[in-house]
């Protein structure tokens, strides 16, 4: 579904990969929305894109809030415009970090960008590290750091090669060693 309208939605099940299209690849995972997160904020915002879209990654379920309606709750409550302002600042600095790593550092570097941010998002302690619990493809990690899906395959085996990451695939692809990943990163 493409993000195009001047409604508010809210992710209230499952997780949503939030993208763009852009051209040197099909699509760039902007982030992954998680239950309360608000998508097209930047349609309170008064920004309208029909190049940004969402796409549930499990069964999944959304909140349509028409904006007449959101814009009367925002005047009720000041605060749901402080706390999305917040949302989409911490967007916009991971966003920021993302697109410099694009431009400058090497696969293994954006693909240890990417495994961390999903762990901070959506991992669950273990006895061994940081389980990622999350159903998500190769290619989906692919798109979220920016690199094909063969390489994105490489560097998540030279990983469990030096024990920074361990299980095949990546639900359920636990990460080991932190602060390695982490040595990895600018």
């Amino acid at each position: 579904m493409y993000l195009d309208s001047l409604d508010v939605w809210i992710v209230t099940g499952a997780w949503f990969r939030v993208f763009r299209r852009a051209a040197f690849i099909r699509d760039v995972t902007l982030f992954l929305a998680k239950r309360g997160d608000v998508l097209a904020p930047g349609t309170i915002f008064g920004e309208r894109s029909a190049e940004s879209g969402a796409q549930a990654i499990a069964d999944a379920e959304m909140l349509l809030v028409p904006r007449e309606s959101f814009e009367r709750l925002a005047e009720a409550d000041s605060s749901l415009y402080l706390e999305i302002a917040a949302n989409v600042g911490r967007r916009t600095s991971r966003l920021q970090t993302k697109l410099e790593a694009f431009s400058r550092a090497g696969v293994e570097v954006r693909v240890a960008g990417a495994l961390l941010e999903l762990a901070d998002d959506f991992g669950v302690s273990v006895t061994n590290g940081t389980k990622i619990d999350l159903p998500l493809s190769q290619q989906e990690l692919a798109h979220l750091a920016g690199t094909s899906r063969e390489s994105c395959s490489q560097a998540v085996a030279s990983f469990a090669r030096a024990g920074w990451v361990v299980g095949g695939r990546l639900k359920g692809l636990v990460i080991a060693d932190r602060a390695a990943l982490e040595a990895l990163l600018p």
